[in-house]
């Protein structure tokens, strides 16, 4: 298949083209998961998605309180999930994860500890009368004669996240809370087999053309484990447009870019180590390739407003300008606040 097909069936597949999702449990559940590292600009990730395009408050809220959940889950990173959905995926990859952060928790000298300090970490979010922030439960260990600041706070609510004993809650202001897992969370059992094939119908349903490596990627699994899996799923075929003639404003963790180990069909720029290299700033996209990048800066003054500022990573028309701004007007809505739009032009 050629690259703009490629990139134009995908595009399809997360309604980035086409008929939106007609709400947000539907967009999520379709995609399986959806990366929510950087939790501002995701929250655009889904309102473009979305049918109505809802506003990020709206969308905050139904992760805190609603359908979705925003926890640690197929990959040492956050993700939005469906709240029927987190305890199954925990079981299929949190045991990856656990393994990958032994060298963290043996770093910070609590490899030992752990298993104390994430029942630690219960009793105190169980007792509480609202949901405590990770500040809030490093101040309540430390009354018991526990200081965890930084790196090995994270490591322990991550663990207490993995081990179904705290989830998140209501956000307050930037900062994530934590709730208790069971207030949150259906339990739920499956087998791990089916387990395996359920998140790959998701995958392919919400990712497809994509290769099992891709889903071992994503799915933080054995590529063993992912091409037993595809073996056994069938997607249903589209109609697949093509990328061309496109334009978007994407996060640098939205799906149609990270679900995937190869990201050379949209042409971004990475390291030696296979990470996106563009640090600091989202992705600009025409026609399906990376055409530069975009950040969001806080007004100096309170009075000012935010800037939207977009940096080509190559010469563009006039024409590819004005596609991209377009698609800037709509992110600029969503954003719900006075902004102001720049390109920055490479000396």
């Amino acid at each position: 298949m050629p690259p703009d097909r490629v990139r134009g069936e995908r595009m399809a597949r997360q309604r980035l083209v086409g008929d939106p999702f007609p709400d947000l449990g539907s967009c999520v559940g379709t995609l399986g998961a959806v990366q929510f590292q950087e939790f501002e600009d995701s929250l655009w990730s889904l309102a473009r998605r979305t049918k109505d395009r809802p506003s990020r408050e709206a969308i905050t809220t139904e992760i805190a309180q609603g359908d979705l959940v925003r926890h640690h889950v197929l990959r040492p990173t956050w993700h939005v999930v469906r709240a029927e959905d987190l305890g199954w995926m925990l079981d299929l990859t949190a045991p990856r994860i656990v393994a990958q952060m032994r060298s963290g928790l043996r770093s910070t000298g609590l490899l030992e500890d752990r298993d104390r300090l994430v029942g630690l970490v219960g009793e105190i979010v169980e007792a509480a009368d609202a949901p405590l922030t990770r500040k809030e439960i490093g101040a309540a260990l430390a009354t018991r004669g526990i200081e965890l600041k930084g790196q090995a706070l994270g490591h322990v609510t991550m663990s207490a996240e993995l081990d179904k004993v705290v989830t998140t809650g209501p956000r307050r202001g930037s900062w994530d809370t934590f709730v208790p897992y069971a207030s949150r969370i259906p339990a739920t059992q499956i087998d791990r087999d089916e387990a395996l094939v359920r998140l790959a119908s998701m995958y392919l349903a919400g990712h497809a053309p994509a290769t099992a490596h891709d889903f071992a990627w994503w799915a933080g699994l054995t590529v063993t484990d992912a091409k037993r899996a595809f073996a056994q799923v069938e997607t249903d075929p589209i109609e697949a447009p093509s990328s061309d003639g496109t334009a978007f404003l994407l996060s640098l963790f939205d799906e149609l870019v990270i679900a995937y180990q190869d990201r050379s069909h949209y042409e971004v720029p990475t390291a030696r180590d296979g990470i996106i290299d563009v640090w600091g700033g989202n992705l600009a996209l025409l026609d399906g390739v990376v055409a530069g990048t975009w950040r969001r800066l806080k007004p100096k003054r309170r009075a000012d407003p935010v800037l939207l500022e977009i940096t080509p990573s190559r010469a563009l028309s006039p024409s590819d300008r004005e596609r991209i701004e377009t698609d800037a007007a709509s992110l600029i809505d969503h954003l719900d606040t006075t902004v102001d739009l720049q390109w920055k032009d490479p000396a």
